[in-house]
């Protein structure tokens, strides 16, 4: 079914959501114990979630900010529409604020019907107007216009709100549709609402905010919730663990209920403890993101396209996997579409990256490009060593394993890389401002399934600001900027003809994978652990729909 040119009316079910968390309960975490929020031991157990944080947590409610507190976009703030991008390119969305919308033929105009009677948990009422305010703040600010193709928003009706787009944006609705929606009474009496932390915040989602320290916090029920019937949780605790080792160890301690958390050979770890289960969740595509664009003030060797071309020829990814990933990652393709999924938007001119290093390639294009082997065994030009700080989230360990691999592999080929481990609030940072050479991530899905998604946010020029100024940490950070994957970004934006898209798909493909500002390491399938022992219903997303978990979760 063509979703996008549909109306449809899906009544909000007790379907679920998706995210990267972890969470188990027993023992003090038992209802009734001291970690229960307000004391809403009337409810069932509060969910002891891990996300991956590591360092101390700060403060953030604005769902409008990139530093924002994780799942505040979901559980306090909700969406239009929740995307499942583990499904099929097509499949409906899940109401959440929104009823139906409707697109037009050109692609330029979405016409959202809203959900009746919805109130903010100070009891104002939810109209068009909060929708509309929120679409034209971001369009209007630089700094949260981060698709660069935020539309202007009407509200024609209390339940009925307009949004142009410049241009046809088939690709960018959903990404729009799913954006939180913020209280315009609230909001527009901030003074900078790109900085305001938003401590008191007002929302129409299912949980409010609890306890607030540096190594947790937790979010509360809201009997506000129009289906705070349905939320059988009387809360959920997100922790900042050291990482992943001591994240598994509370994991298997039964202390944590929903996790994200990278277990070497996970199913041999788990397999003792029957009430532990994991779901695959989303492509993980492992990269290293350089700082790649001179013009736009990154330095070092790693602004050289030879360079990370030389890096991407001297990994052994056989290697890397099975230290690193135990064996459950799988090739990735250098177009940064998913393998087999994306196979037909996928130029077959570009298989997957080789799995086995070739160093003296990796040599041979680092002399073409005037390097000279020192006596170090380390290449130099210029007085300049061949050598990068890449640095990486303390506790990561999949990433620092990965990291320590790749160090030796590339000392092979005469590159060096200093691993540099640092907080994640810290990475966070460096990776907005672009204050780094090189740094371990990974390339995550969109809303829907499709690659546009990663084009759109990782190579469009729209999302890039010079080093020192605050970009989005986790958009177009290599500084990436080309005028002709712009237009063709627009172009795959602006149609649902397939083929059309894998025209547009070729062009940036073509381009992306000779200057490989983003340097492919390994597709790792990701995973999210939970602990059925004490909630059924566990139905877990790629990322984003907390709130559709906790609708479905029942108490055993």
């Amino acid at each position: 079914m063509n979703f996008s040119r549909s109306v449809f009316r899906v009544a909000i079910a007790g379907t679920a959501l998706a995210l990267s968390l972890t969470a188990c309960s027993s023992g003090s975490n038992q209802p009734g114990a001291s970690n229960v929020p307000n004391g809403a031991g009337k409810d069932g157990p509060v969910l002891q979630v891990y996300r991956g944080g590591s360092g101390q947590f700060v403060e953030n409610y604005n769902p409008l900010s990139p530093t924002v507190l994780k799942d505040v976009d979901g559980l306090i703030y909700e969406r239009l529409f929740f995307f499942d991008n583990l499904q099929p390119l097509g499949t409906e969305p899940t109401p959440e604020l929104g009823k139906s919308y409707k697109i037009n033929d050109a692609g330029t105009v979405v016409t959202v019907q809203l959900q009746e009677g919805v109130k903010w948990s100070d009891g104002e009422p939810f109209t068009a107007k909060d929708v509309a305010y929120t679409f034209n703040t971001m369009r209007d600010n630089d700094a949260l216009n981060r698709t660069g193709n935020t539309p202007k928003a009407e509200a024609t009706s209390d339940t009925e709100v307009t949004l142009t787009f410049d241009a046809a944006s088939f690709g960018t609705v959903p990404t729009i549709l799913g954006s939180p929606i913020v209280p315009e009474h609230i909001f527009s009496k901030m003074a900078d609402i790109t900085t305001d932390t938003n401590l008191k915040p007002v929302g129409t989602g299912p949980m409010k905010p609890g306890d607030f320290t540096a190594q947790s916090y937790t979010y509360d029920k809201s009997d506000t919730f129009r289906e705070a019937d349905k939320v059988v949780p009387a809360g959920l605790r997100y922790y900042s663990l050291s990482g992943n080792e001591a994240a598994t160890n509370k994991l298997l301690a039964g202390e944590l209920d929903w996790a994200g958390i990278n277990i070497p050979d996970v199913e041999k770890v788990i397999k003792s403890k029957p009430d532990l289960h994991l779901q695959d969740t989303t492509n993980q595509q492992v990269i290293l993101t350089t700082c790649s664009n001179a013009k736009l003030g990154c330095t070092g060797p790693q602004t050289s396209p030879a360079v990370r071309h030389a890096m991407a020829a001297a990994m052994d990814r056989d290697q890397i996997n099975k230290l690193a990933y135990f064996g459950r990652g799988v090739p990735i393709s250098p177009t940064f579409g998913v393998v087999p999924r994306d196979n037909d938007l996928i130029d077959k001119a570009f298989p997957t990256m080789p799995m086995t290093a070739d160093p003296a390639k990796a040599k041979s294009l680092l002399e073409a490009d005037g390097w000279k082997m020192g006596s170090d065994g380390i290449y130099a030009k210029g007085g300049e060593r061949l050598s990068m700080a890449a640095v990486v989230t303390s506790g990561y360990t999949d990433y620092i394993s990965a990291l320590e691999v790749m160090k030796q592999q590339f000392k092979e080929a005469g590159i060096e890389i200093v691993p540099q481990q640092q907080a994640n609030a810290e990475v966070t940072s460096a990776r907005g401002l672009g204050k780094f050479q090189v740094a371990i991530d990974s390339v995550f899905d969109g809303p829907v399934a499709d690659p546009y998604y990663i084009y759109s946010n990782s190579f469009n020029s729209a999302n890039l600001v010079p080093v020192g100024e605050s970009g989005n940490p986790y958009g177009n950070t290599s500084k990436f900027s080309n005028p002709e994957v712009d237009a063709a970004v627009q172009a795959a934006g602006a149609t649902q003809d397939v083929a059309e898209k894998a025209k547009q798909y070729a062009i940036i493909q073509k381009i992306i994978v000779e200057d490989m500002p983003l340097v492919p390491i390994i597709n790792n399938k990701g995973f999210v652990m939970y602990n059925d022992s004490i909630y059924t219903g566990w139905k877990l997303y790629a990322a984003g729909g907390a709130e559709q978990t906790l609708l479905q979760l029942k108490l055993k």
